[in-house]
């Protein structure tokens, strides 16, 4: 941020940060000192426990390489909602009235898009909606997204895989977005019974959040 920037964000009453990268990413890009509760929680966990850096590496690759590199971030992705220590500290901060809230990640569109997917669901919005929201990200990010694509044109003609990756390093695929509602659906059979298990939302629960966030 500079400094305009940073006095702007300080006057838009923001009550807390939520902050998911990793440690290693952090390191690399430290968060300013914005005068209110930042807690970093990494939003994608290895099962060692360590924090995973999720910004843009290996999108480059073509062949069996290419192919083995979409099926480990596709895993990533669908297994995100799932025993997510940052979205757990997420909704409890929601529940707690810390909003606005601001959440964040390295480029804000990956761990950040999985997350405001799981305040949607909370809210009661419908798939198609949700997955909407979540597709603003090629729409926002379109000339970066377009000029990737360019650039990498004649390597796309040998390899639909590439182009995939190179998708979802500058902007975020429809087919991993809907892959990971359809998971949580597979897993819990209702997103309430989703939101039961993992977050501790009872329907009450649930009921009195949409009458103080919808109002």
């Amino acid at each position: 941020m500079t400094s305009q920037e940073l006095e702007i964000f300080q006057h838009l009453g923001i009550k807390c940060v939520i902050d998911l990268r990793s440690e290693a990413e952090n390191l690399r890009h430290p968060e300013p000192d914005l005068n209110m509760d930042v807690y970093r929680c990494s939003g994608v966990v290895s099962k060692g426990g360590e924090g995973i850096d999720f910004s843009p590496k290996g999108m480059n690759q073509i062949g069996e390489a290419g192919e083995k590199q979409l099926q480990v971030l596709t895993r990533y992705y669908v297994d995100m909602p799932f025993q997510n220590e940052a979205f757990q500290l997420m909704v409890k901060k929601i529940e707690a009235g810390s909003i606005p809230m601001c959440i964040h990640c390295a480029t804000g569109k990956d761990r950040t898009g999985i997350a405001v997917m799981i305040i949607l669901i909370m809210l009661g919005v419908d798939d198609e909606t949700i997955l909407e929201d979540y597709m603003l990200s090629c729409r926002y990010r379109q000339k970066v997204l377009q000029k990737t694509l360019q650039k990498n044109a004649e390597e796309i003609k040998e390899s639909s895989i590439l182009k995939q990756l190179l998708i979802m390093k500058d902007g975020v695929s429809e087919a991993i977005g809907r892959a990971v509602l359809k998971n949580m659906h597979d897993r819990y059979g209702s997103y309430e019974e989703y939101l039961h298990v993992e977050f501790g939302l009872t329907p009450e629960k649930l009921m009195e959040l949409r009458d103080l966030y919808l109002m």
